[in-house]
């Protein structure tokens, strides 16, 4: 079972800490939960938009709506 928590950035750190102790608790590691900063948001979407690029000149196909949705 997968479940995603939200946690006051005041508590986070003792939380951690705590489900680590845990043996039966598997988590990603910190880096993993990190969010994305300016810059790799920035570059995510430069890849977007160069994706889209290639896609309307018919050099890549890219995943429908559905097939999206599917994988969710």
């Amino acid at each position: 079972m997968k479940i995603t928590l939200e946690i006051k950035d005041s508590k986070a750190s003792a939380f951690l800490n705590f489900i680590k102790s845990l043996d039966f608790i598997k988590i990603k590691s910190e880096e993993d939960l990190e969010e994305p900063n300016k810059e790799e948001i920035l570059q995510n979407i430069a890849k977007a938009v160069e994706e889209a690029k290639e896609h309307e000149v018919g050099n890549i196909s890219l995943r429908t709506a559905k097939e999206f949705l599917d994988e969710l």
